[in-house]
């Protein structure tokens, strides 16, 4: 089995793409979607459960078909599967991981690095660090690096983690939303991002070393509105002195997409990004 495993696993890699189709669709129909991460992950599993074949194949789509699922919940399944015996297998594992991009798979992804044997694996878990670290956001705990230091700040700025109102992931939410925020602040220029875990006596003391006044925005993303037929955002700023945390006011933002169906994550993306920076730029026009 391990022989033939060894000669047929480039060629089963090349079809990585055409094999998680079929199981896809195997797995979808009327399921729910915690049905269908179940079904993955048991397919995923090593050893596989009883009754089940030993086949690297199956385990392969099915890593894949997690990659897919969009879901957090697809995690825990993939980073135990980077212990299986197939290198084939660990190879699709990782490039779910990078497919998935969730922050919370970083740690299993270091770990497994640190003792992979097999070259190609390694690839592609290191391909997969680095695109999930590239699209950390700035206010993410799990961004190893420091928000880049802006030589002529007047503000200081902290973004905690974006309060989630909709059906979508916490982490794509907080991660488009910092985004936007982060990216517009540094268009205006004058912000400082300050550290994601920073305490109140570090920001005390950057704010006086450089004679800053401290912001703390709380985004809240509201429930998805597609009633009109069309997409409706909102989001709403809650401002507040930093560290000190005295509230100063609130800045509504929203927008509607005419003709965006339901489930469209790239038009929610794009939506949520616009009014993230409207409402960055309202902040930046109202809070001197």
């Amino acid at each position: 089995m391990r022989a033939r495993q060894r000669t047929r696993g480039g060629r089963a890699l090349c079809k990585l793409r055409v094999l998680v189709g079929c199981l896809a669709l195997a797995s979808s129909g009327s399921a729910s979607a915690d049905s269908r991460l179940a079904f993955l992950a048991d397919r995923v599993s090593y050893p596989p459960p009883a009754g089940q074949p030993d086949d690297f194949r199956v385990r392969t789509n099915a890593a894949l078909a997690l990659g897919a699922t969009n879901e957090e919940g697809a995690v825990p399944p993939l980073c135990g599967a980077l212990g299986d015996p197939s290198e084939v297998v660990r190879q699709a594992v990782a490039v779910a991981l990078r497919r998935l991009a969730r922050t919370s798979s970083l740690d299993c992804l270091r770990r497994r690095a640190a003792v992979e044997s097999n070259a190609a694996v390694k690839l592609q878990i290191q391909r997969a660090l680095e695109a999930i670290q590239a699209t950390s956001p700035p206010g993410s705990s799990d961004a190893s690096a420091p928000a880049a230091y802006v030589a002529n700040a007047k503000f200081y700025v902290s973004i905690p983690r974006v309060s989630n109102g909709t059906s979508r992931s916490a982490n794509d939410i907080d991660r488009v939303v910092h985004e936007a925020i982060a990216s517009k602040l540094a268009e205006l220029g004058g912000y400082q991002i300050a550290p994601a875990t920073e305490t109140n006596d570090a920001a005390k003391a950057a704010i006086a070393k450089r004679k800053l006044k401290g912001y703390y925005l709380a985004a809240n993303v509201e429930k998805f509105d597609y009633s009109d037929g069309g997409l409706r955002v909102k989001i709403k700023i809650a401002v507040f002195s930093y560290p000190g945390r005295d509230l100063r006011g609130e800045i509504p933002a929203g927008a509607t997409l005419p003709g965006a169906r339901p489930g469209d994550s790239g038009a929610e993306d794009q939506l949520m990004s616009a009014v993230a920076a409207r409402a960055a730029e309202l902040f930046a026009q109202n809070f001197k």
